[in-house]
């Protein structure tokens, strides 16, 4: 079996079900999203972490009451700590494809960490938001229960016949983290070639910005013009614009009027467009390097504090033996290899089928200074169920 395409209100239901659960709490709103009781679906505690990323990421796995071959895996957004608010604030772009290692006991293990397509010899290549992408990392390899463990029971049981269906989703940043997810095993590939083998649909809530638009073309080939990964956005919340982007002309596919295939800036070819570039390269390239001295600094802060941590990951998840535990110290080299990879662009671009909610401005009738308020999830059940629940 296979999920369906399409974008399905019953669904879509059921996962802002789970997106709110996970916060465990209620929305600041008069309207409730449902709860997981309501829509028929339940937390399988053995898949589930009891304890968050370095970054604060949480997630949980849920099973469909009806369904039992049918799973969720819902990734909570940003909450009110400094880890989790410094996920949303690393905001250089990095490579989505990357070829990490690591090695267990004198073994080196690859690790192919592939969010997009491979685009050799383009001048633009796909890239994603790094602190989201960080955060996708710290699920997959740390907490008590890493998602790479989790992801490989799931595909184990469809490599043994069973028709396993995920369903992925979650809201704000988790909504971001969430869509990377979707490319993560969409494109698995080498030794995570079983993840992509169950079927996928992806629902996500009031996302920022996961990437450029490079890996939005890919997202939107992978799962969006398939209808089986919709961005639900409301067209009053700020979240989905952000983060700010600024584009250049580096961030331009080639050949165009400043260059040509693979060649540097020619000023002969548009006077005029080249002022305008000039004068707003050193601007733009000053706040690019502001926010990479900002990420250098903030991952040489979190180093440590990987390295010290307790790993539960198993060699096996990456293909080596089964008595093999990975360590803190080993996982820290992933950084570096982050930092290689940094894109010097901030050219932000949306990725997903749109499923927009048409909302009516304004702000917190009890709390002016509520600047969240039209990017809780009960005001997104509010209109999801008025304008698509007929």
């Amino acid at each position: 079996m296979t999920l369906t395409p399409g974008f399905d209100f019953t669904e879509a239901k059921a996962m802002i079900a789970l997106s709110q659960a996970i916060y465990d709490a209620p929305s600041p709103t008069p309207t409730q999203p449902p709860t997981p009781a309501d829509v028929g679906w339940s937390k399988v505690d053995s898949l589930s972490p009891t304890t968050q990323t370095l970054l604060d990421n949480f997630w949980a796995v849920w099973q469909s009451d009806a369904n039992p071959n049918q799973y969720a895996v819902s990734v909570r957004g940003t909450v009110d700590t400094d880890p989790s608010i410094l996920a949303d604030l690393l905001f250089p772009l990095i490579d989505a494809r990357m070829s990490l290692s690591v090695t267990v006991a004198g073994t080196t293990y690859e690790i192919p960490f592939n969010l997009a397509r491979e685009e050799t010899g383009s001048a633009v290549v796909a890239g994603t938001h790094l602190g989201f992408t960080l955060g996708l990392l710290l699920m997959l390899t740390t907490t008590d229960r890493p998602l790479l463990e989790t992801l490989g029971v799931l595909a184990l049981k469809k490599k043994l016949g069973e028709d396993i269906e995920i369903f992925i989703t979650g809201h704000s940043q988790g909504a971001s983290v969430a869509t990377l997810l979707t490319s993560f095993v969409r494109h698995a590939s080498g030794i995570f070639e079983d993840l992509a083998k169950p079927s996928y649909k992806t629902y996500v809530f009031a996302p920022a910005k996961p990437g450029n638009d490079h890996y939005g073309y890919d997202y939107d080939f992978i799962a969006g013009v398939k209808g089986l990964g919709y961005s639900v956005v409301s067209t009053q919340g700020w979240v989905p614009q952000a983060p700010f982007t600024l584009e250049g002309p580096w961030d331009v596919n080639t050949p165009n009027p400043l260059r040509s295939y693979g060649g540097a800036l020619d000023l002969s070819k548009e006077p005029e467009l080249a002022r305008l570039a000039y004068k707003l390269e050193p601007a733009v390239a000053s706040i690019r390097q502001d926010h990479v001295a900002n990420t250098r600094a903030a991952l040489a802060e979190l180093a440590p504090k990987l390295a010290a941590s307790d790993i539960c990951l198993k060699a096996s998840a990456l293909g080596g033996p089964e008595t093999e535990t990975l360590d803190g110290a080993t996982l820290t080299g992933l950084f570096d290899a982050f930092l290689k990879r940094i894109q010097l662009s901030l050219n932000f671009a949306y990725a997903g089928s749109l499923a927009p909610l048409f909302a009516t401005p304004g702000a917190n009738p009890n709390d002016p200074t509520d600047y969240f308020w039209q990017h809780h999830l009960g005001n997104y059940w509010k209109y999801m169920d008025e304008q698509y629940g007929s």
